[in-house]
């Protein structure tokens, strides 16, 4: 099967999977008790006419399957609809947004990325000493906190030492140059990253390490490291090659699990991004930001996926058939 085949089947896949994931929010949104417009009507400075003339604007009194085909035909033509809590176009509301919840998981894609490899690559090789004792434990324990847990451990370690808690950035550093900006965005970025990094660098670690040991057992490893190759240039070069195919297949559920982790950490953490408004959005009964958020999430998660099985697909051409 070519590579381009290959793409558009998965790319195939992921349209529908969104199709479906979208019905399915409209049927579950509708059937939970209440609405925005429920609680709107409980003001008395709203009229009756008003939030009659309102829900049937917006279809909210038709089936959840006509819901989805107005959206559908909504979004197909790039209005993506209109949010009745902040009152503007839900294009512009995750536009602001949208962009801080990518710069935080690329960071933390990139340091959990780093992190884990190079724990991994120093447990094994140092296999049985303290180091790998002590890389196991760690990556144990965090394997077993849960991200909200460490991110409200994280919070309160960086008001002890005078770190930024919320937000992302401090009032007046965008007159103050471009380099203070960047400082001043890493120092905000910092326990944020970190909190969601944490929720999956030790299985990259103890997978990178696995990987590595059983590559390490490989008759032709034994036969390179009688030959006289050393250890460390068997273990960075050789071995590590060989342990590509396995870390590549972690990927896309990495990033899966690094958005996951980020959303609950944008609320705990004050974070200005689509996990925030997406709490907020659910809360109030937003029924189109809703699912606007909820089809983003599903959307990135995908390409997360896509990006994993292609790299997979360059590392071992053999999975295109599958």
């Amino acid at each position: 099967m070519s590579f381009a085949l290959y793409f558009l089947r998965r790319l195939a896949h992921s349209v529908t999977l969104v199709a479906v994931l979208a019905l399915t929010t409209f049927l579950l949104i509708g059937q939970a008790p209440g609405s925005y417009l429920d609680e709107l009507a409980n003001n008395p400075q709203v009229s009756a006419e008003s939030v009659a003339r309102m829900r049937s604007q917006f279809g909210l009194d038709r089936p959840f399957y006509e819901k989805f085909w107005r959206w559908s035909r909504s979004v197909a033509s790039g209005d993506f609809g209109y949010s009745f809590v902040y009152q503007r176009p839900i294009r512009q509301l995750i536009g602001e947004r949208v962009w801080n919840t990518v710069l935080l998981n690329l960071s933390a894609l990139i340091v959990a990325w780093t992190a884990g490899l190079v724990l991994g690559l120093l447990a094994a090789g140092h296999r049985g000493s303290w180091i790998d004792g002590l890389v196991v434990g760690t990556t144990t324990i965090l394997i077993g906190t849960p991200s909200v847990v460490l991110a409200v451990v994280l919070l309160a370690s960086g008001a002890t030492l005078g770190l930024p808690i919320g937000g992302l950035s401090t009032a007046g550093r965008e007159s103050a140059g471009l380099a203070a900006w960047i400082a001043d965005l890493a120092r905000h970025l910092l326990l944020p990253v970190i909190a969601v990094a944490a929720g999956w660098f030790p299985a990259i670690a103890r997978h990178t390490r696995a990987a590595l040991l059983a590559a390490l057992e490989a008759p032709h490893m034994l036969t390179a490291r009688a030959k006289g190759v050393g250890r460390g240039r068997l273990l960075v070069v050789h071995a590590l090659r060989e342990a590509l195919n396995p870390l590549t297949s972690l990927f896309g559920p990495s990033v899966a699990a690094l958005l996951s982790a980020s959303l609950l950490v944008e609320v705990v953490m004050a974070w200005p991004g689509i996990g925030q408004l997406t709490y907020d959005a659910v809360l109030k009964r937003d029924i189109f930001l809703v699912v606007d958020l909820v089809l983003l999430s599903a959307v990135l998660l995908l390409i997360g996926n896509v990006i994993g099985d292609v790299l997979l697909r360059r590392v071992d051409p053999r999975v295109a058939g599958r």
